[in-house]
């Protein structure tokens, strides 16, 4: 094989190595749009969309997505609320203006 061909080859293994391959099915996440313009989605729509089981939810899947979400313009929330049936229920995700968004 000649240099260029083993330099090409290289450069896809060093690519490959640090890119996360979670990272192409959440640059295509879209959220919904509520009535003030954000985008929002949930963190166990995200986890679902990921077909991450329920038993492998753990701390550290949340902190990578959290790392991958915010490098691609994501902001993360935390909402409560009162539910219809009158519980407090505390809801994670992210937010982002889709104006502001530049892919």
């Amino acid at each position: 094989m000649h240099f260029l061909g083993r330099l090409r080859e290289l450069q896809q293994q060093v690519f490959a190595e640090n890119t996360d391959p979670w990272l192409l099915p959440l640059g295509r996440v879209r959220g919904q749009l509520d009535f003030d313009g954000v985008e929002r989605v949930t963190s166990q729509k995200i986890l679902d969309l990921l077909e991450i089981p329920q038993r492998s939810r753990r701390a550290h899947v949340y902190r990578r997505i959290a790392k991958l979400m915010t490098e691609l313009g994501w902001t993360p929330v935390r909402v409560r609320d009162l539910t219809c049936g009158g519980y407090k229920e505390q809801v994670r995700g992210y937010c982002r203006d889709p104006r502001c968004r530049s892919n």
